[in-house]
C-alpha cells in the first residue's frame, strides 16, 4: 500500500479462524470419546468388534484401567459356555474384569501388533496369552489367518514406537512383509516395513525424511479409531452397560464348588453331543516323526518368541496358559505321546528363556470333558482352570502356577 501501512489479509485470518474451529473441534471429540470409552469399555469386552481387534484405542483403554485384565487368544475366546472368562468376570466378583482380544485364527504375529499397538501403556501392565497348540502343529501360519486378524494402524504405532528395540522392530517387519494383503494400498506402511526390515543407513535415513508424514498419519488413524471405537460402544444394549461396582471385590469365591459345577455342566455338553471316535490313519507311533518334524519348524513358534521379546522391553508381566494336545486327535494321525510331549518340552524352553510364568494344562491331554470339540475350543471346565488360573494372576498369589494340580484334590 502507497502509505506503508500493513496490507490487510482477510483470507489468511479466515483461515486461521477456521483452522482454530476444527483444532477446537477435535480437542473436545476426543475428550468426549476418551470419556465414553473410559465410562463404556466393560461393555465392550463381549464384543468382538472391528475398534475392539483392529483398533489401538480400546486395547489401550483396557490397559490403563486397574480393574480390568486383558486376555489374548483365538477362537477359544468366542463360543458361549458356562463359566467363559469374560462371562465370569463380567461383575468383577473379586475385583477386576477380564477384557479379551482375539477371534478365530488370532496367531502369534496378530498379537504382536495388538501389543505393539498398545505401546507404552504395557509399562508395568499384566497380559495373559491363551495358546491354541494346533497352531504350533503346522510349519506355516496360513496366510487368510493373518491377513483376516492384522492391523494397518496396529502395526504402524509398532513400527515407530520409541519403546521397542530395532531389533524386535526389524524381525516383525520381516514377518509381516510376507503377507502382501496386510499392508496393501498403504504406501506409509509399505514402505516403513521395507525400511525397518532392512534397517541399514540409508534406511534409518529415509525414514527420518518420512518421519512427519507418517507421524500425520498415524494421527489421522488414531482419530478414526477413537471415533469407530465410540461408535461401537454406543452400540452396545444399554442393559449391558450397567454399573458393575456393587460386587467389585466384595466376594469370595468357593472354587471347589465352581469345579464340581463346571465338570457338570461340562459333562452335560458332552452326554449331548456325543462326539463320535476318530478314524485311525496310522498305529500310533508311526506319525511321531513327521508331528515332531512339523511341530518344531513351526513359524508360531518364531513369532510367539517376538511376543515375548516385546512383552519383556515393554516391562510388562505375563502369563502364558496353553491348552493341552488332543490325545486323540493325535493318535488317530498315529502320534505316541513321547511324539506330542516335545510340544510341551518346547512349550516350557522357551518361555524360561524369556522368564515368563506357564500353565500348560498336559494332565488334560485325554480328558473328554476338557473341551467342547476336538479344535482348540475349552468348554466350561476348561475355563474353570483358566479363570482360577487368572484370578490368581492379578492378585499375586504365591503358589498359582500349580493351578493344575488342583484338580486332583477335588475329585
Amino acid at each position: 500500500m502507497k502509505d506503508g501501512s500493513t496490507p490487510r489479509r482477510p483470507h489468511l485470518a479466515a483461515a486461521l479462524n477456521a483452522m482454530a474451529v476444527v483444532a477446537t473441534l477435535l480437542s473436545v471429540g476426543y475428550v468426549w470419546a476418551k470419556n465414553t470409552q473410559d465410562r463404556l469399555l466393560h461393555s465392550a469386552a463381549p464384543e468382538f468388534c472391528h475398534a475392539k481387534l483392529h483398533g489401538v484405542a480400546l486395547i489401550r483403554e483396557a490397559f490403563t484401567r486397574p480393574d480390568t485384565l486383558v486376555m489374548f487368544g483365538s477362537s477359544e475366546l468366542i463360543p458361549d459356555v458356562p463359566m467363559k472368562g469374560v462371562d465370569f468376570f463380567s461383575d468383577l466378583p473379586t475385583g477386576f474384569s477380564v477384557f479379551p482380544v482375539g477371534k478365530a485364527g488370532t496367531t502369534a504375529l496378530s498379537v504382536l501388533q495388538k501389543l505393539g499397538g498398545a505401546g507404552e501403556v504395557l509399562t508395568g501392565k499384566k497380559v495373559v496369552l491363551s495358546l491354541s497348540p494346533s497352531f504350533f502343529q503346522t510349519e506355516t501360519v496360513d496366510a487368510k489367518y493373518f491377513e483376516g486378524n492384522s492391523s494397518k494402524l496396529q502395526t504402524k504405532e509398532l513400527l515407530w514406537s520409541d519403546e521397542f528395540s530395532q531389533g524386535l522392530k526389524s524381525a516383525a517387519a520381516k514377518q509381516i512383509l510376507a503377507y502382501p494383503r496386510a499392508y496393501e494400498g498403504d504406501w506409509v506402511l509399505g514402505f516403513t516395513l521395507r525400511r525397518v526390515a532392512s534397517g541399514g543407513w540409508v534406511d534409518r535415513v529415509m525414514l527420518s525424511l518420512i518421519e512427519p508424514y507418517a507421524y500425520v498419519d498415524r494421527a489421522i488413524g488414531r482419530m478414526q479409531d477413537h471415533v469407530e471405537a465410540t461408535a461401537a460402544l454406543l452400540e452396545v444394549p444399554q442393559e449391558t452397560t450397567k454399573s458393575k461396582k456393587i460386587a467389585k471385590g466384595k466376594r469370595i469365591l468357593n472354587w471347589d464348588e465352581l469345579f464340581l459345577s463346571a465338570e457338570q455342566s461340562s459333562k452335560a455338553l458332552a452326554n449331548r453331543t456325543k462326539r463320535k471316535p476318530l478314524k485311525a490313519s496310522r498305529r500310533i507311533g508311526e506319525g511321531d516323526s513327521l508331528f515332531v518334524g512339523r511341530m518344531k519348524k513351526a513359524q508360531e513358534w518364531r513369532d510367539f518368541e517376538l511376543v515375548l521379546r516385546l512383552i519383556k522391553e515393554a516391562g510388562a508381566y505375563p502369563l502364558v496358559i496353553s491348552m493341552p494336545v488332543h490325545a486323540d486327535v493325535l493318535e488317530a494321525q498315529g502320534v505316541s505321546k513321547k511324539g506330542w510331549m516335545e510340544y510341551g518340552r518346547e512349550l516350557k524352553a522357551l518361555t524360561a528363556k524369556y522368564e515368563a510364568p506357564l500353565i500348560y494344562l498336559e494332565d488334560h491331554e485325554r480328558d473328554a470333558i476338557f473341551f467342547v470339540d476336538h479344535a482348540d475350543h475349552i468348554g466350561s471346565k476348561g475355563w474353570w482352570y483358566y479363570n482360577k488360573a487368572m484370578d490368581d494372576f492379578f492378585h499375586n498369589r504365591p503358589g498359582f502356577l500349580p493351578v493344575a494340580s488342583q484338580a486332583t484334590l477335588l475329585r
